[in-house]
């Protein structure tokens, strides 16, 4: 039987706490030595070695030691526990923890213990894992497929119904807090971990006096009602899952631009780019697409309203609850009620400008996205010779008319080069160059030396890369990386 949890609301302070041993003569420590390693917290957590670090603090290997069980431990900084910010950080650290503490679900990283010492020091401990983040395996092999995206995206989804369920809203979903394990056959079987930035709506769900003067989540997979602090609910996981399914199946999330900035605003202005323009290569199963663009409205009541409505969708695309055995089809993607313009063969959203103008909170800055109406400037010019290809989906109108002439003549040449050579350049999921070493030639708003381009380099056998870069950076060169 686990020992007694404290009680979150009243931070009890039990009375035994072992500090680290105290090396002798000749026996000192580096200085980069963790001054917990060794340390028995409240009798009963043994902390033994760094795991990782954090933003909010440590977490190590250790041991519950009444019952020997390995458990990692995740430790405050207490460096974040001083100071007019005291309270507020013990608040939402120990709020994880019983909001955690609740979660059963098979897909939810089991929390053991947790508490505070005297010296002010507050931890978690919870089940040991041994695997990887969802993070790391795409930077490993680029993309998932989409029988495992399918599958992954279900035992997330189970996880957060649960959850949401008791009225906890984890708003920091992000593959960095998606871990694989192995578990019986299962090698992408998925733990939900770090519920740090939970809400718990059944409590009053509103925000501690730190979030209020602060936008909480990750840019690249915040929902746009968190970029504007607005009310938040499940919706708003299902946005960042909707953005998860994105980047496992191509790569990189939907909206990735130079600064967090620049991606926060694209969160609530921009439409998502089809993936099969991210991904031209990539065969879908009916429906699919339509599940993530569905999870990627802007307005959260055109999202799936639940995590039980989007496990169901997954199931119903995947034919059957086994994702392995999918046999996809190659379908037109579908984008839900988007209407796109062509300009010199890309597809661009003619209307992203309407957007309200949205506040950020706690970096008082006010985001007017301004119309522009289809006008859009183009980048790049076609080699010699060739016709812009039309990206395959729904009826496309054209604002380009007049022919190219000597006049539209490129203004600016990237020259790009990769070790090895041989790589392919994409931009928005087009091709600018089939290659390495070659020579990107660009035009109007695209040669601007203030324009910044996010270039893909893919190679088989080497890990994706995205690089941000202007015209005047040429000669760009790239080291690609070889995958496991």
């Amino acid at each position: 039987m686990d020992p007694p949890r404290p009680d979150p609301k009243k931070h009890p302070i039990q009375p035994s706490y072992t500090p680290p041993p105290v090396p002798s003569n000749g026996d000192q420590p580096g200085k980069d030595r963790d001054p917990l390693v060794g340390a028995v917290l409240l009798d009963r957590v043994r902390i033994d070695r760094v795991l990782a670090r954090g933003g909010m603090g440590k977490v190590y290997a250790g041991e519950q030691t009444r019952l020997g069980r390995p458990c990692a431990i995740k430790v405050l900084d207490p460096r974040l526990v001083a100071g007019d910010a005291a309270a507020e950080f013990v608040r939402r650290f120990l709020l994880e923890a019983s909001v955690a503490a609740r979660l059963t679900h098979p897909n939810s990283v089991r929390i053991f213990d947790y508490g505070e010492t005297p010296d002010g020091s507050c931890f978690i401990a919870m089940e040991y894992l041994e695997g990887r983040s969802l993070s790391d395996e795409l930077k490993a092999v680029g993309r998932l497929s989409p029988g495992r995206t399918i599958h992954v995206a279900q035992q997330v989804c189970r996880a957060l119904r649960e959850a949401h369920d008791l009225g906890c809203v984890h708003r920091d979903m992000k593959p960095g807090n998606v871990f694989l394990v192995s578990r019986d056959d299962d090698a992408d079987f998925v733990k939900v971990l770090d519920f740090g930035l939970v809400m718990d709506t059944h409590a009053g769900g509103g925000l501690g006096p730190a979030e209020a003067a602060q936008v909480i989540g990750s840019p690249r997979y915040m929902a746009p009602e968190q970029v504007q602090a607005k009310a938040v609910d499940a919706r708003t996981d299902v946005y960042a899952l909707g953005a998860m399914m994105y980047a496992m199946l191509t790569g990189h999330p939907p909206f990735e631009r130079a600064t967090e900035l620049a991606t926060m605003m694209a969160q609530v202005s921009d439409v998502p780019p089809p993936i099969a323009a991210a991904a031209p290569d990539l065969v879908l199963p009916a429906g699919l697409e339509a599940v993530v663009m569905k999870c990627l409205s802007k307005n959260p009541d055109d999202r799936y309203a639940s995590m039980e409505e989007l496990v169901e969708a997954l199931k119903l695309d995947a034919g059957n609850d086994s994702t392995r055995s999918l046999v996809p089809r190659l379908v037109a993607p579908v984008v839900a009620a988007q209407t796109f313009a062509v300009v010199d063969g890309r597809r661009s959203p003619p209307e992203r400008g309407r957007t309200s103008a949205a506040m950020f909170v706690g970096i008082g800055i006010l985001v007017a996205a301004a119309g522009v109406g289809g006008a859009l400037v183009s980048r790049r010019v076609p080699a010699a010779g060739s016709v812009p290809a039309t990206p395959s989906g729904p009826p496309l109108a054209s604002v380009s008319a007049a022919p190219r002439s000597a006049a539209s003549a490129p203004a600016a040449t990237l020259h790009v080069e990769t070790i090895p050579d041989g790589a392919k350049v994409k931009e928005e999921g087009e091709t600018l160059c089939e290659a390495t070493p070659c020579d990107i030639a660009f035009t109007g708003e695209g040669a601007s030396p203030t324009f910044e381009h996010l270039l893909v380099f893919m190679k088989a056998d080497y890990k994706l890369e995205r690089k941000v870069v202007v015209v005047g950076a040429s000669p760009l060169r790239v080291k690609l990386t070889k995958t496991r």
